[in-house]
């Protein structure tokens, strides 16, 4: 409650006390005059402006104002409760209170229709409240994002006045509150990636260290096997040779890197379809790769909300890292002018080997095509994810070439 916003008057109107103090003199004439029914409504129209000056001085006088999301966090079509609060801590009642409350236009709250605002991707809602004195009174609503992003709540206007009409004190509530929808996920295969390995035969040519002294386990020889890795002692009890299983010192990684371009020049926009499916994709892909055991890190050629030039989540397995990871693509402003494959360049030479880069991506240039080949050969295992555009690609050992379109994934 100490951090709910104060509600501070925007509007006072001078005619009241002007036309108090006429209905008085008026009232106070009369009397002298003899002239009682005069005099009765001369104060009867001072009492009255008595009571909207009173209204007008003191109606949103310790009223306090605020609202709740809750969960902060939710996944489009999940629902969410908004809660709007208004406190009157004064002996005076609020016959009523317009409230006009701003709202994400991609909210839909079940059961109210809402108004349309000047502002873009706004919505209003409007509400109409009576406080007692000493009174708390909350309107709840249930609401449903319907697509991924940051969205913020408020400012909200409210408005009240005596019972009359004939004064209203007007007041706003500066914005507070967020709200942050995941991307939509799925399971890979509604992409129209493979369910059992979706990332095919992109493993990474040169394999992670395996630690000598940490045995997994055995299995029978198989020739290409390492002289060194032969278990003697099994294979002299099992009677045929035996290979030791050597744990690895360190958890494959996977590196997630999503292309926001659509087009071959910024200044041509985006097609938010195919980046926004592309966004859900790679969010799956995440949510994949932890539950099979990859550390997994996201690279974005796109800004944060008020962040850095770049997405940049190194590789973990933090309990947090899907959590932060979703985050970051619910957050990230479309908008840039940065190749993917400079991205690419700049921040896999400080990765480490048994890496698996997946790119996914709408525009697929001639500059991708030799950046991807060069991982390749220097012996990542790349794979290549083209969203409704040509790949140039082959698939071959280490590297996975899938060409997908949003409209037949989308019908399946």
């Amino acid at each position: 409650m100490d951090d709910a916003p104060v509600v501070v008057p925007l509007e006072r109107e001078e005619v009241l006390p002007s036309g108090l103090v006429a209905a008085l003199v008026l009232g106070l004439a009369a009397v002298a005059l003899g002239r009682p029914v005069l005099a009765l409504v001369s104060f009867a129209v001072a009492v009255v402006l008595a009571l909207s000056l009173l209204y007008l001085r003191f109606g949103f006088a310790r009223v306090r104002y605020w609202r709740t999301i809750e969960p902060t966090h939710a996944f489009p079509g999940e629902t969410v409760t908004l809660m709007l609060a208004l406190e009157n801590a004064k002996p005076l009642p609020l016959p009523w209170v317009e409230v006009v409350e701003e709202l994400p236009a991609a909210l839909e709250v079940a059961g109210v229709a809402l108004e349309p605002s000047p502002k873009p991707e706004r919505k209003v809602l409007r509400t109409l409240l009576t406080v007692g004195a000493a009174e708390r009174v909350y309107r709840r609503y249930q609401a449903r994002p319907i697509r991924r992003g940051y969205y913020r709540f408020g400012p909200a206007r409210l408005t009240t006045g005596d019972p009359f009409g004939l004064a209203r004190a007007r007041l706003e509530v500066a914005p507070a509150g967020t709200l942050i929808v995941y991307p939509e996920v799925r399971p890979v295969e509604s992409f129209g990636l493979p369910a059992e390995r979706p990332l095919g035969d992109a493993t990474p040519l040169h394999p992670l260290l395996e630690d000598p002294l940490r045995i997994q386990g055995v299995r029978p020889y198989q020739p290409g096997d390492s002289p060194r890795q032969i278990h003697w002692r099994a294979s002299a009890r099992l009677g045929e040779l035996q290979t030791r299983l050597l744990e690895r010192t360190a958890t494959p990684a996977l590196a997630l890197f999503l292309d926001v371009n659509t087009f071959e020049h910024f200044w041509e926009g985006i097609r938010p379809g195919e980046l926004e499916w592309a966004i859900s994709l790679t969010a799956s892909l995440a949510a994949w790769g932890i539950d099979q055991g990859y550390q997994v890190g996201l690279w974005v050629n796109a800004p944060l909300i008020g962040g850095e030039r770049f997405i940049r989540l190194l590789p973990g397995r933090h309990p947090r890292q899907l959590q932060r990871i979703l985050e970051a693509l619910a957050m990230l402003v479309p908008h840039t002018g940065h190749r993917i494959e400079t991205l690419l360049g700049a921040e896999t030479r400080s990765l480490t080997g048994g890496l698996t880069v997946v790119v996914v991506t709408a525009l697929v240039t001639d500059a991708l095509r030799r950046t991807l080949l060069a991982l390749w050969r220097q012996g990542y295992g790349v794979v290549l994810i083209a969203v409704d555009c040509a790949a140039g690609l082959h698939s071959r050992r280490g590297l996975e070439v899938y060409e997908l379109e949003v409209s037949r994934a989308a019908a399946a």
